[in-house]
């Protein structure tokens, strides 16, 4: 069994055991995602795999935001969009790829905003503020691919 087999193995089970699932569980599962899922080329069971990611990560931005741990929360949309902008990033990566990666950062985006614009310090309305403008920054770096229909089934 490989490497991206044996987390999504984790992953799935953590899903599936409704039970005795846990948040530390899949904080754990998270941050051991490997880097190897978001290689090209992206197959089904990669794709796959950024979807259980991308899932696990809102699952664990919402929960530590519902405690009240806006850092922690926030922390997981942070590692979600940088873990796409790279996939998005990559000259190697299917087009159809790329799209897909630019649109759900086009979601995690306003996500972002609206969690910075939920919280009552003054810090996170600046950080609002200086996410639109770095995501404005690189999305014009990416010549409006994030704008054209998708041909594929991503």
């Amino acid at each position: 069994m490989d490497v991206v087999d044996s987390w999504m193995k984790k992953i799935q089970n953590w899903y599936e055991d409704t039970e005795h699932r846990n948040v530390e569980s899949l904080a754990t599962i998270v941050s051991q995602t490997p880097a190897m899922i978001f290689d090209s080329p992206i197959d089904l069971k990669r794709s796959d795999a950024i979807a259980y990611f991308v899932d696990g990560c809102t699952k664990l931005q919402r929960h530590y935001q519902f405690e009240g741990k806006a850092e922690e929360a926030f922390s997981y949309l942070q590692f979600c969009y940088a873990k796409l902008q790279a996939l998005a990033s990559r000259s190697d990566m299917d087009p159809d790829i790329k799209r897909w990666s630019l649109k759900k950062l086009d979601m995690l985006i306003v996500s972002m905003m609206e969690f910075c614009q939920q919280q009552k310090d003054a810090a996170w309305q600046r950080e609002s503020e200086q996410l639109v403008e770095l995501h404005v920054t690189f999305m014009m770096g990416q010549n409006d691919l994030n704008l054209r229909v998708l041909s594929g089934p991503y």
